[in-house]
């Protein structure tokens, strides 16, 4: 890294002497040189400064004037005043406007290399610091919307204590007007026809949230997010009730003009931000009668193949997921699948087993892990009464099977 450094003072010979002593670092680089305060702060709004050496006793502008006004144009650059004996006073003063060091006059060599030595460790200090502040700016907003959607997805589930969200809103600039309006979108089944390899759930719901954040998004600040697989929760401003229901109107129109798709709204309005998670909750479970049983357990079951090797999963973490009440969410899913939730979980993670066991490099006990069994012999129980064989049965007789294809 290299410094530019300005020299102000007004005896010639001074600013030669210092000039001739800074151009023995390499990485500094002498730019402006000043016979005045003035004419000091002319050059200063012109270019980058990182470090000056600037005379208290200076006409038209004195070095305690001008380094006021430079802290207005260069916060953070060094400043290494130069003063005689008796001005030291105002060197004081200096310090008090962020003055870094001061060197006294007549100027020994030795002395400042000293205070240079200090105030360049000081500069590589700070530069590596604003690197890597610029990086972790730069990083937060290539994540700020993963960080919002972890943040909302916590808050909506009742995770967050008031302190926590009142620190994420600053951290992350989020700002949720009282009263607010909260919009629950859920995508329904989708028409996908001849489109089918060109769309996918996930594409499918970004381009979702896309029309729905820019329509939103026009009538006032949102805050949204993706709380759990097919629905859109989207934080916004009160409107009227009929320009409330124009705004859906107009969301679920362009959603089936533009996608193959359709999308259920659920609008409410809430007085303070306390009331949000609660509110949540509250819509979730109005939705989902809206949507009907199959729907519901259309996303139970996504759950299922997407967390099944997760051991906690069960019946009441469904449940919770899918803002039903366990005893609910046993019944229906009963009466839509034919069998138990738990008995279906047990299926989905036995299929998964199945298909591991075509992996020769994974033991037996990877593979339980693998589907959400820490304890090898309860796995081998499980699959045997699922399976009618063991699990190294059942994989002698898969490789004998291939073998034979073969």
């Amino acid at each position: 890294m290299i410094y530019n450094a300005l020299v102000a003072d007004d005896e010639y010979i001074i600013r030669r002497g210092i000039i001739r002593f800074l151009n023995k670092y390499d990485t500094i680089q002498v730019v402006a040189e000043a016979e005045d305060g003035e004419m000091a702060l002319d050059m200063a709004q012109k270019q980058r400064l990182d470090l000056l050496l600037v005379d208290i006793n200076m006409p038209i502008m004195n070095g305690l004037q001008f380094i006021e006004q430079l802290r207005k144009i260069h916060p953070d650059a060094a400043v290494i005043v130069v003063t005689g004996y008796d001005s030291f006073e105002y060197a004081r003063q200096a310090m008090q406007l962020g003055v870094r060091e001061y060197i006294l006059k007549p100027i020994m060599e030795d002395a400042f290399d000293v205070v240079m030595t200090k105030v360049l460790k000081d500069l590589d200090k700070l530069h590596h610091e604003q690197k890597y502040l610029q990086w972790a700016k730069s990083t937060l907003a290539g994540n700020r919307t993963m960080l919002i959607n972890d943040f909302l997805g916590k808050w909506l589930a009742g995770r967050l204590s008031k302190e926590e969200i009142r620190d994420k809103m600053g951290f992350l600039s989020i700002h949720i007007s009282e009263p607010f309006c909260m919009t629950l979108v859920s995508i329904e089944d989708c028409q996908m026809l001849d489109r089918k390899e060109h769309w996918d759930e996930e594409l499918l719901f970004l381009a979702v949230e896309n029309i729905v954040n820019e329509i939103y998004s026009s009538t006032g600040e949102i805050v949204s997010c993706r709380h759990y697989q097919n629905r859109l929760v989207v934080i916004a401003d009160v409107l009227s009730e009929e320009a409330m229901a124009e705004r859906n109107e107009k969301c679920a129109a362009a959603v089936a003009r533009y996608l193959p798709a359709k999308i259920t709204l659920l609008t409410g309005t809430g007085h303070a931000q306390n009331e949000i998670a609660e509110m949540y909750s509250s819509m979730s479970k109005k939705l989902n009668g809206l949507k009907g049983s199959t729907n519901a357990i259309r996303d139970v079951k996504m759950y299922i193949e997407q967390n099944f090797y997760k051991e906690e999963l069960s019946l009441l973490s469904a449940a919770e997921y899918s803002c039903l009440s366990p005893q609910h969410l046993s019944r229906i899913f009963k009466k839509e699948m034919g069998i138990t939730f738990v008995d279906y979980l047990t299926k989905v993670r036995i299929r998964k087993a199945k298909e591991l066991f075509a992996r020769e490099e994974l033991k037996m006990y990877e593979i339980a892990e693998m589907v959400g069994y820490s304890n090898q012999h309860y796995f081998s129980t499980v699959f045997k009464r699922a399976a009618g064989m063991s699990p190294v049965e059942y994989r002698k007789q898969s490789r004998e099977q291939d073998s034979g294809n073969l």
